[in-house]
């Protein structure tokens, strides 16, 4: 049986989304589809609106067979390093042939990108650390680069879904990774910001949908209702995150906090009484939102640099949940090659990874109006 693994968010699972696990089974009919999901934060840096126990629910009435989480360690983190965590816990697990993403070209025109990007050339090089200097960010600067050196591609470059799948590709090329890489065309916007009638939304559509208090519509692009709570808005956590920032002693241990960005994000922690008000002021060409909206919750969940470079790659990963009729996954778990945790109390919580996953938990269900302890509360779903 071809068993196909996914690298996702669900924030939340919607008609896209399942289209996604459709393609896959048309092109490896009777396949599995194990699903590695972000827990309780994102790339973006946000909370996610509903716990990754309802996400996972979700996901395995769609068709899932088999639901992990990707540590809040690797979550919270530039594509590079999102990817590097999910394809480094899907190879190791020993029983996933395939990696599926979207794009929004065929693989022919990804391969000579990523083959450039692990591979670079002096003049790629030269370019990008000229663009640097000019004052882009990393990613405006690496596409600027690769453009000039290809530019037979320069489109596919710069499509949203190319960007995230150029970096499971070089993932599965620095790991040395046996996975084959499954791309499915992505239909509809990224990074639509409204539904506008699309049969396939973008996620940023759903939710903003369903924050503006358009449930309906927001549960019609998803297929299913969408519960009112408990749920962690975007702004749940605002008044912990300045505090943090506030009365820090270390913002320069953050990630990537380096140049004096240290100084300016405690300056205008001092002055912004929100979230959206400290990344408007702290934006710039060279320091994008992203980037600092994953700096903030960094700070938020006590993230530091040398968290990050003591441990590179995953340590283990955890269950979430499962399809009955799929159980005989479970008996692959013996081929594994990373310690897969079924029940959360059983985690290693001396282990600085584990205690960040907790952590974030904790704070998710905080900004949620919920009791502390949901992860060692939730127990492994099964349908």
């Amino acid at each position: 049986m071809d068993v196909v693994g996914i690298l996702c968010e669900y924030d939340p699972f919607h008609s896209g989304h399942q289209r996604q696990f459709e393609l896959i089974r048309e092109r490896c009919p009777g396949a599995a589809i194990v699903c590695l999901m972000s827990g309780c934060f994102t790339q973006r840096g946000m909370p996610t609106l509903h716990a990754p126990a309802f996400r996972a629910e979700r996901a395995l009435r769609a068709g899932a067979d088999l639901v992990l989480e990707l540590p809040a360690a690797w979550a919270v983190r530039d594509g590079e390093h999102f990817a590097l965590g999910g394809v480094s816990i899907l190879s190791r697990l020993g029983f996933v042939h395939y990696l599926s993403f979207g794009a929004e070209d065929k693989l022919e025109a990804l391969l000579p990108i990523t083959q450039l990007l692990c591979s670079p050339t002096a003049s790629y090089q030269e370019r990008l650390k000229s663009e640097l200097a000019a004052g882009k960010s990393y990613a405006a600067a690496q596409g600027a680069a690769l453009a000039e050196q290809l530019p037979a591609y320069a489109e596919a470059i710069e499509k949203p879904n190319n960007i995230l799948a150029l970096c499971y590709l070089r993932a599965l090329s620095n790991l040395h990774s046996s996975l084959l890489p499954l791309p499915v065309c992505r239909k509809g916007d990224y990074h639509d910001k409204a539904l506008n009638g699309s049969t396939y939304p973008s996620a940023t559509a759903v939710r903003a949908a369903f924050l503006s208090g358009s449930l309906q519509a927001a549960s019609e692009a998803c297929g299913y209702p969408l519960p009112l709570a408990p749920v962690c808005p975007p702004d749940g956590l605002d008044d912990v995150l300045l505090y943090c920032l506030r009365h820090s002693a270390v913002l320069s241990e953050l990630p990537y906090c380096t140049e004096g960005l240290e100084n300016r994000l405690y300056a205008a922690a001092r002055e912004s009484v929100s979230r959206e008000a400290l990344l408007n002021a702290l934006k710039t060409k060279r320091y994008p939102y992203a980037r600092l909206s994953r700096l903030c919750c960094h700070a938020l969940l006590g993230v530091t640099e040398q968290l990050l470079s003591d441990t590179p790659l995953p340590p283990y990963v955890r269950l979430l949940g499962f399809r009955k009729q799929s159980a005989a996954l479970l008996r692959s778990f013996t081929q594994s090659d990373i310690p897969i945790i079924s029940k959360a109390a059983d985690g290693d919580r001396q282990h600085p990874i584990y205690q960040l996953d907790i952590r974030a938990y904790d704070l998710w269900a905080l900004g949620a109006k919920q009791p502390a302890g949901l992860m060692l509360r939730t127990g492994v779903i099964t349908l």
